[in-house]
């Protein structure tokens, strides 16, 4: 564990040079901002960068790392005193801005910038569309938001959370009787925060600087960079997260209820908001094939009798929604908004009871067909089913490079292919 981890990697094609002046792909890596890194070879850029070059629209990726957890998204009292508050967030803005100033040293047109993300990543390019109020200091031109965007599914840290996190690392570190606890938390060593950052999870604050206020107000109100948008989400977001959340045993509707109100921090719902929460989604797993793709409504024991439907409830919430909303503000404002729904199940994911999951686009969208960098090959699966996911995957890339060179996903030379 090492705080000093701010790296950045550009990827481009071979004999590129200055004056090429070539568009250019910021990637921003998720993990709930609590873990992940640029180095994680599942976001290995040289298979979508070569892609780039085979479709004749030759593209510059650039990745980077950014404090995460703890050391990105502690706060509290001593430290906003400071103006410290979402330091991950900072450092992403400190890369952006680096890249304008560097990117034509590279052979990259500083002025067709997209940033792109997944998650937190995604999450990340909303925050970055928001900062200061909208204000847009040229740092991008487009904007790309995969499971994640503009609209933050819930109310972002709290002081009542900061200061709990701040006394955590306080107590871990043994600087609670200290003076001048910032003072003694900056002598600790990074590895002795790591057990107590884990316990905790991470989200950025409102700070009245870079996030002025919340994302839905923010939307709301048009203060957002005018840029062009593509983003989506997969058909089974929620199915990964209700563990985290809740139990994949939810049967009774107290237990769907609980689940609900957990999604954001066990805030408590009015009976009517639940009970047109449990009307609307037992009208949708009611057609599970067109909202459940190929999961269960009810796929027997550990899971729960109304498994599907949590699962449906909480990725809507906290992802498909939000997709929802940030592609309707952009088109009431007059931009150019692209929306995708990701519906195909990788190899190594059981199609039951996970489906077209969280993350499980992004190996399509590198094109990574190797599997590179996976536990599990997504690619791995019969050969009829393969030659679909290696044209799926070369669609949708083709599709991304095109947003990046004109900010549109349909000018490319990708085939369509038949549905999965």
């Amino acid at each position: 564990m090492d705080e000093d981890c701010l790296t950045v990697n550009v990827v481009r094609p071979a004999g590129t040079k200055p004056s090429d002046s070539l568009p250019v792909l910021v990637w921003i890596y998720g993990g709930g901002f609590t873990e992940g890194g640029s180095g994680d070879q599942r976001y290995n850029m040289s298979f979508l960068v070569n892609t780039s070059v085979e479709k004749e629209t030759p593209m510059i990726m650039v990745s980077f790392n950014y404090r995460v957890a703890g050391f990105g998204f502690l706060a509290g009292p001593a430290i906003e005193a400071e103006g410290n508050e979402n330091l991950g967030l900072h450092d992403q803005r400190m890369v952006l801005a680096w890249i304008q100033e560097n990117i034509h040293a590279f052979g990259g047109d500083p002025a067709r910038v997209t940033i792109s993300g997944e998650s937190a990543g995604a999450a990340s390019v909303g925050f970055h569309l928001l900062a200061h109020g909208g204000r847009d200091d040229q740092l991008f031109s487009a904007a790309i938001a995969e499971s994640g965007g503009p609209f933050f599914y819930k109310a972002l840290s709290s002081a009542a959370i900061r200061e709990q996190q701040y006394d955590a690392a306080l107590k871990a570190t043994g600087c609670a009787g200290a003076n001048d606890t910032l003072a003694c938390l900056r002598t600790v060593p990074a590895d002795k925060f790591d057990p107590v950052f884990k316990q905790h999870l991470w989200t950025p604050m409102v700070d009245g600087g870079l996030i002025p206020d919340f994302t839905s107000k923010l939307l709301h109100q048009g203060k957002f960079v005018k840029a062009p948008l593509l983003i989506g989400a997969n058909t089974n977001e929620g199915t990964i997260i209700l563990p985290v959340l809740s139990t994949i045993g939810v049967n009774t509707t107290a237990e769907f209820y609980e689940a609900i109100e957990n999604i954001n921090d066990g805030q408590l719902l009015s009976n009517g908001t639940l009970h047109r929460f449990d009307k609307l989604y037992q009208e949708a797993v009611s057609h599970p094939a067109e909202n459940l793709g190929t999961v269960s409504p009810d796929p027997g024991l550990p899971y729960g009798s109304l498994y599907g439907k949590t699962s449906l409830v909480i990725g809507d919430a906290m992802l498909s929604a939000g997709r929802r909303i940030a592609a309707r503000t952009w088109a009431d404002s007059g931009l150019p908004a692209y929306s995708y729904r990701f519906d195909t199940v990788p190899g190594g994911i059981d199609p039951v009871t996970l489906g077209a999951t969280h993350f499980q686009e992004v190996a399509f969208v590198f094109r990574n067909t190797q599997g590179v960098g996976y536990e599990s090959d997504p690619f791995a699966v019969d050969s009829e089913l393969r030659k679909k996911f290696d044209g799926l995957a070369e669609l949708m890339s083709s599709m991304w490079i095109s947003f990046v060179n004109s900010h549109s996903p349909n000018n490319h030379h990708g085939m369509f292919h038949d549905t999965l």
